[in-house]
């Protein structure tokens, strides 16, 4: 296995203890509810369709899709996240799938072309650029023309930027100790002009950021918020 395959699978085994301890979101995050309001709804009249949630976590956005006319399908490296997605949503369950960290083959999981909206929250930069381009790939096949493809990176005006040690390929070495995290995190962070390169083919409709500053010994949780369309 690789250094950077290692890095990759100490993330996946990271949240697979967090989801056993009770991590995962109950609510949709609010800039998600943005996009699909904003966005989806308002700009593009997209309403409805498959929507596919790459790193979907226990299931609150896809659970916020299919509640708002999507039929929902996902994927995580966690078994303890994809049944809590296949409880929350049991018409749906069979739409979600345990996946490896490296290299999975997500086409294999929906017909072609036929995706209406790919969506990565929080996720990608667990990867190596190599493996962002291969999700990249699979997106553009799975999406229909005219799909949307929405994804989160890290941004390094982060706060967890302050704790990198060091670096392994394309991650820094994140070690926090502070009252309320100590881990130790492999993260690809990301330049905002580094993002379009790393999406090609799809063609940029909106790049924006987010985040929160609720602890001021913290600081901001920014993350860069990529929205593309498949031509």
């Amino acid at each position: 296995m690789s250094d950077t395959d290692k890095t990759q699978q100490h993330s996946a085994e990271d949240y697979e203890k967090r989801y056993q301890q009770g991590y995962g979101l109950v609510y949709p995050e609010s800039h998600i509810i943005r996009f699909h309001r904003h966005i989806l709804e308002w700009e593009l009249k997209v309403d409805s369709g498959k929507m596919f949630d790459f790193g979907c976590g226990s299931g609150a956005h896809p659970k916020y899709f299919s509640d708002h006319g999507f039929i929902p399908y996902g994927c995580d490296t966690s078994a303890t996240a994809i049944e809590q997605c296949r409880v929350l949503m049991p018409a749906y369950a069979h739409h979600f799938s345990v996946t490896a960290p490296v290299t999975p083959n997500l086409v294999s999981l929906t017909s072609e072309g036929t995706l209406a909206v790919f969506l990565s929250n929080q996720v990608l930069y667990y990867l190596d650029d190599s493996g962002i381009r291969d999700i990249v790939r699979q997106a553009h096949l799975m999406l229909r023309t005219g799909g949307v493809f929405a994804v989160s990176m890290m941004s390094y005006s982060c706060w967890y930027a302050r704790y990198i040690t060091g670096e392994q390929g394309d991650f820094k070495k994140v070690e926090m100790d502070t009252p309320r995290q100590k881990m130790t995190s492999f993260i690809n962070f990301k330049h905002r002009d580094a993002l379009e390169p790393l999406f090609q083919p799809f063609r940029k409709l909106h790049l924006g950021s987010y985040g929160s500053h609720i602890r001021e010994e913290e600081g901001s949780t920014d993350h860069w918020f990529f929205v593309g369309v498949k031509g």
